[in-house]
């Protein structure tokens, strides 16, 4: 009887979700004692594999924004990164000596970034013992063709090609779609990834520095300047004017009575019509007035009447005592998002990402304790201030020009694009492969954001039937909610993989 004939599955993007995917498929295909042979492509376009933008930072400062106790990369064992630092405590203590090592922990990104690359030479040596090959290419993927003999032809952007059966496109956060027309400015960065081309760009410690953006990533931003000696002054100039929440040290959970999705299931079922933004809003605030005790004057929005720095105190204070009510209900909520969202039809979805996802945000994913207390810091010094409610950035040949809406104006020697990552497929400019397969029709654009796939088994849906191609994380935004969330792209590495190594 002749050998079965190996199959190839390339896997595009080599950060924590890609190799979640490496990881699931050889620990299945060992379990399956499959007698079809396996080979990995694994493609990054970075040089180093296993913690992508997001864990390779490189500076200490930068925490994880998810407790350890949600962070493993192994499917149903979320606590697996937090057994992973019991086991290396002795390295752990030589090298991060302030980091705690439990559940409610928010380690540095880097100390996971190790984790990950670890679970990758862990599970490359596994894959060898067991007869499935892995290959790590160091190079982007910037084009798909998809053959008459149902071969995928990859090409890479050194001119390579490579062959394979299947391809998951696990490509990860693409930059900011705002404010392209500064692109080419050596002053104006697009992303502040990597952190490296941030230190280099703004050498000057003293220059005046503007973050688009005051999400984490804005604070990320923030934190690699500071931690890294600039002492000028630092402007975050935001639509919103807010912040995110600051994180209690641990979860408080919320006896939810109404914002609860076996009571929007009964709505919809009742009413016999689809689910709302405004529906949505009318049970968290009912949640929220059965918490509170009482019922808030709703019109009213105090958060845009107070300053940065007032609500970051305030901020600290609710996160020590555990009593932030709309973050607790949004943070016991997190098993049921994503479900919540699937209810949710198109345009409703594009209505909560234009008026309700700011508010949703700041509250979901809110700020460690112990950056929310470095940046109040920053702000008492006058270092770092909020520039709300903006409007335009213009450039004048010498300095970037901040308006506001009610006509003032600043500016700063360098701004650093944190607007957060592009969400429509047409937009994420910097990732070619995606605009190379949405003009060939292997991929189609999701109206809310993102590219649409089967939502059961994670394949692509094109004018291509059956395309032996599968999508994972920021693509998908839009389509998923969470995607932003390591645990959440894990368990759906866990359908992907599954459905997957059932066609080999």
């Amino acid at each position: 009887m002749s050998p079965q004939p190996r199959q190839t599955v390339a896997i595009i993007g080599a950060g924590a979700s890609g190799v979640s995917c490496l990881i699931q498929l050889v620990f299945k295909q060992i379990i399956r004692r499959s007698s079809t042979p396996l080979s990995l492509l694994l493609f990054e376009r970075k040089e180093e594999f296993g913690p992508g933008l997001a864990y390779g930072t490189g500076q200490e400062g930068h925490l994880l924004n998810t407790k350890a106790g949600l962070m493993g990369i192994m499917p149903g064992e979320r606590q697996h990164f937090v057994s992973w630092m019991q086991a290396h405590r002795a390295m752990i203590e030589k090298e991060y000596p302030d980091v705690d090592i439990h559940e409610n922990a928010y380690p540095p990104r880097m100390l996971y970034g190790s984790y990950v690359k670890d679970m990758l030479e862990t599970y490359t040596q596994l894959a060898k013992e067991h007869g499935i090959t892995i290959e790590k290419v160091a190079e982007e993927i910037t084009d798909l063709d998809f053959t008459e003999d149902k071969i995928l032809h990859l090409t890479t952007s050194g001119g390579q090609v490579f062959t394979s059966h299947y391809a998951i496109l696990a490509t990860g956060n693409p930059t900011p779609s705002a404010f392209q027309e500064f692109e080419k400015l050596p002053s104006f960065l697009m992303s502040p990834w990597p952190t490296s081309i941030l230190l280099e760009t703004i050498h000057d410690k003293t220059a005046s520095v503007g973050i688009v953006g005051s999400s984490l990533t804005a604070i990320d931003a923030l934190i690699t300047l500071t931690n890294n000696g600039h002492r000028g002054p630092i402007h975050f100039f935001s639509k919103t004017g807010q912040l995110p929440r600051v994180q209690s040290p641990t979860e408080v959970g919320v006896d939810r009575k109404h914002l609860t999705l076996s009571n929007i299931r009964k709505l919809i079922r009742e009413q016999t019509r689809t689910l709302r933004v405004k529906d949505l809003i009318r049970l968290f605030r009912k949640e929220a007035e059965e918490q509170l005790g009482y019922s808030p004057d709703w019109s009213r929005d105090e958060r845009s009447e107070k300053d940065a720095l007032t609500l970051l105190q305030e901020d600290i204070v609710l996160a020590r005592e555990g009593s932030s009510v709309f973050q607790n209900i949004l943070y016991d909520m997190r098993e049921e998002i994503y479900d919540i969202w699937q209810l949710l039809p198109v345009d409703q979805k594009q209505l909560f990402a234009k008026w309700i996802n700011p508010f949703f945000s700041i509250n979901r994913h809110a700020i460690p304790l112990a950056n929310g207390e470095k940046m109040a810091q920053l702000f008492e010094s006058g270092q770092v201030r909020m520039i709300g409610l903006s409007e335009d950035i213009t450039w004048d040949g010498k300095k970037f020009l901040l308006h506001q809406q009610d006509g003032s104006v600043s500016d700063v020697d360098f701004v650093i694009n944190a607007s957060g990552p592009a969400t429509k497929i047409e937009q994420m400019t910097d990732q070619p492969l995606l605009q190379a397969l949405l003009e060939k029709g292997y991929i189609q654009a999701y109206g809310a954001g993102g590219l649409v796939v089967n939502l059961q088994t994670l394949q692509v849906k094109s004018e291509r039937k059956d395309l032996p191609l599968y999508a994972l994380g920021q693509p998908l935004s839009g389509i998923q909610h969470e995607v932003n969330s390591l645990w959440f792209n894990v368990e759906q590495a866990d359908l992907l993989t599954n459905h997957l190594l059932e066609h080999l």
